[in-house]
């Protein structure tokens, strides 16, 4: 492996890490603003609203999960990476289009 494939390859894995890290720190956050909203407006019932906003920082987390797959299958495009790359995405984007959905149908009132 040349030295310029050496210094790409460990930085897509660096990336890699980056897009992990954020998507447990979206989920962890939008975790903290569900729990948040519900207490806060426990009288208004709060939980469509809240729950709205958990799909909402779930979708992006789970954008953010599949852009560190990407790039990790960037950097080793075996057949077997690409075949787990396929399922994943095809599963995540099973999860966004039903999240999205839910949160349409539900659209809380304010």
């Amino acid at each position: 492996m040349h030295e310029w494939e050496k210094l790409v390859t460990t930085a897509a894995n660096f990336i890699q890490i980056i897009f992990e890290s954020a998507s447990v720190l979206v989920v962890a956050t939008g975790g903290v603003a569900f729990v948040v909203m519900l207490l806060s407006d426990k009288l208004q019932n709060s939980e469509p609203k809240a729950r709205n906003t958990l799909g909402r920082y779930l979708i992006v987390a789970l954008e953010l999960q599949l852009a560190a797959d990407i790039i990790a299958a960037a950097t080793d495009p075996t057949i077997e990476e690409l075949g787990k790359l396929t399922v994943i995405a095809v599963i995540r984007t099973f999860l966004d289009y039903f999240l999205v959905r839910e949160i349409r149908e539900e659209k809380p009132k304010e």
